[in-house]
Parts: C-alpha cells; structure tokens; sequence
C-alpha cells in the first residue's frame, strides 16, 4: 500500500487487468499500458487543486479506471472520489465534437486499509439513485467501488479475498498473479537502492506539502484578518 511500491505493481499490465477483473467481477478484453502517477493540471486555473492519480489506465473499448491506494481514513472519501471524476472527465472522458452519448465510462476504485462504512463488507459500490425509487438508476456511466481492507468475508469470490490478504500483508497463495505480486514486493522490500528511492520519494512528497503549508498560512491570515 505505499505509494511507490503500489504503483511499480499495479503499473504491470498483466497484473493491473487481473486485478480490475478481480474487483470489478467481469471480463475485460484488454487494456493499454497504465499510467501511474498521472497528474492532471490546469494551466488557466492555477489555483485549482491539481489530481494525481494512482494508476490510470484504459481498455481497448475506451473505458477507463482510477486505481488508488488509500491508508488513512480523512471522512473525505465521497467527496475526494467526487473530485477525482470531475477531473477524469475534464481531461479524458469526452472530445471536442462528440455527444455527452459517446462519453467514456469511468470507473473509481479505492483500495483502503480501513473500513470507510463501517459494515465490514469487502466491497462497497456506488451509483446515481432516485431517492424515492432505488430501482430507478441514473445513467452517467460512473461507478465508484471501495476495497474494504479490513473487509470480513462473507461470500466473496477468492481472488477478493485473497486481494484484501494482500492488502493486509497475508500471504495469499491462490495462482501465478498472486504469487508474482507478493515476490516483487519482496524483492523491492529487500533491495537497497529502491528503499533509498522510496525514502527520497516520501521526504520529497513532505517537503511539498509542507511548502505548500508554509504558501497557505500567510494566505489565510490574510484572509482572516
């Protein structure tokens, strides 16, 4: 679930399709090379929040899925995922000359290491509903999904299951994929100069976010004042 290691493994092609199958318990045909750590800017609006996106990928058939790691419960995930779309669509999801019709359909997934509903099911998914009639969906063409980590089973197929071991550090030995996954995190866990490269990303990262502190507080006392 760290960043980096998260996004070296997710980013392999085979093991990403495998997994969006796993989660999303449907057959896709295939999918070009992921993109991980995607960053989405607007130029002309440069005080908008930028989006960086875990893994983003897409199938041959032009729908497209965020894969995200998530490791702390801010109470934010509604909204974050809420953004996260918005972003999606503005750069990707419809082209000039094209009906709202030939929008692609999007797909959110959260992969948590906590439990954001508190009702210890391994998968939660989401759609657009009328409030007064549930059976009455609404067709936008966006689903977010939300892999509980701390997901008790409770009629999941093995490889969700095996997929919240994983999360979890367990060792899980349920085919080649899994196998292969669990090896490369071992093997960059053990390897010297990716931990010195993980150590450097993450006080990079730190360093960002404290500057961008530091840009903010005088900002805010403006405004306060």
């Amino acid at each position: 679930m760290e960043d980096q290691v998260f996004g070296e493994i997710i980013s392999d092609k085979k093991i990403c399709k495998y997994i969006l199958e796993t989660i999303l318990s449907f057959k896709i045909k295939e999918i070009y090379y992921p993109e991980k750590q995607k960053e989405v800017k607007d130029p002309k609006h440069r005080e908008r929040k930028d989006v960086r996106f875990d893994i983003l990928v897409e199938d041959y058939e032009h729908n497209l899925y965020d894969v995200e790691a998530q490791t702390t419960d801010k109470k934010d995930l509604g909204w974050r995922m809420r953004y996260y779309a918005a972003k999606m669509d503005q750069r990707y999801t419809l082209d000039k000359g094209k009906t709202y019709r030939n929008m692609k359909k999007a797909y959110l997934i959260f992969l948590c290491n906590f439990d954001p509903e508190g009702e210890g099911r391994i998968k939660y998914t989401y759609h657009t509903y009328e409030d007064h009639n549930k059976s009455k969906q609404f067709q936008d063409g966006l689903e977010k999904i939300i892999i509980n980590g701390k997901g008790i089973p409770n009629g999941e197929n093995a490889d969700q299951v095996g997929l919240v071991n994983l999360i979890n550090d367990r060792p899980v030995h349920l085919n080649a994929i899994f196998d292969e996954i669990q090896t490369r995190i071992k093997d960059m866990n053990e390897d010297p100069e990716w931990r010195d490269k993980m150590i450097d990303y993450e006080t990079r990262m730190l360093e960002k976010e404290q500057e961008a502190e530091e840009k903010g507080m005088p900002k805010g006392m403006q405004q306060g004042m």
